[in-house]
């Protein structure tokens, strides 16, 4: 999914999100998205990223719906790159 305004699982994303938590599953060269939630506030994502028991999760979230679209972007572009896959994989 490449349009910036939707999920990587492809779902709309409502004006009013601040932050997507993605709960991911990490294979030696990729990333899954298997389940994807939406925050109205950038903090309730971080709160619930910091609390996710899932060392794959990615978020992203800003202070507005702009700073958020721009950071999901990038994550969109890392969650495609077996490269970053790697890295990831080799990190945790």
């Amino acid at each position: 999914m490449n349009d910036p305004l939707k999920t990587f699982l492809g779902k709309e994303i409502p004006l009013s999100t601040r932050g997507i938590l993605y709960i991911c599953k990490l294979y030696p060269n990729r990333l899954e998205v298997i389940h994807e939630v939406f925050f109205d506030s950038a903090y309730g994502a971080i709160q619930a990223y910091a609390n996710t028991p899932n060392p794959e999760s990615h978020m992203a979230s800003g202070k507005t719906f702009d700073e958020m679209i721009k950071e999901l972007i990038i994550l969109h572009r890392n969650l495609r790159n077996p490269e970053y896959a790697k890295d990831f994989h080799n990190f945790i």
